[in-house]
């Protein structure tokens, strides 16, 4: 599911075409140099998400939620993705509030925020499957990732996502813990 809005964007003056699908009038997102922080792409609630997501290639990738710029008068709320074949919920800019989000048993990253994101997520749950990661030289798979841009600049608005209330399970990485014992 790909939700496009007219919130803040902090790249291409604001406006950009989202990834995954090729570029034309219908895939623009961004309020432009006049954003509109409250912008209302709709309603998404009681919602699951399964099997999503389609990699054209790396960077490239449409995930189980993908969000552009989504403004805070949309309500996103009870979601869940399940086996995504890249990132569970994925925000471009925007700043959209959401709530009582489960992400479960998804390829790459689990909430993945960039490009001037600045909402407030609450009540998470991630659930990893130790069998299912993207491939590393690719991306790591985490369960947050989260990025100004792509170029790594001070453009703004920031990245400024708050999170609260969220629930990792995972499979372990560290072969041994930080006081020397084993796991």
């Amino acid at each position: 599911i790909i939700l496009l809005g007219k919130a803040g964007f902090n790249t291409n003056n604001g406006i950009n075409n989202i990834e995954g699908i090729t570029a034309n009038v219908n895939t623009e997102y961004g309020g432009g140099l006049t954003p509109v922080l409250n912008d209302n792409s709709g309603t998404l609630k009681y919602v699951r998400i399964e099997f999503g997501g389609y990699v054209f290639s790396p960077n490239n990738e449409i995930n189980g939620l993908t969000m552009g710029a989504v403004g805070s008068g949309t309500t996103i709320d009870y979601v869940q993705v399940s086996y995504a074949n890249d990132d569970a919920f994925e925000w471009f800019g925007g700043s959209v509030n959401c709530k009582h989000l489960v992400s479960y048993r998804n390829l790459d990253d689990d909430f993945d925020t960039d490009n001037g994101y600045k909402g407030v997520v609450q009540f998470g749950l991630i659930v990893r499957d130790p069998s299912m990661a993207d491939n590393p030289s690719v991306s790591t798979s985490e369960g947050f990732e989260s990025d100004n841009n792509n170029a790594g600049d001070n453009a703004t608005p920031f990245t400024s996502t708050v999170f609260s209330n969220c629930t990792l399970i995972g499979p372990s990485y560290r072969a041994t813990l930080p006081n020397g014992g084993t796991m």
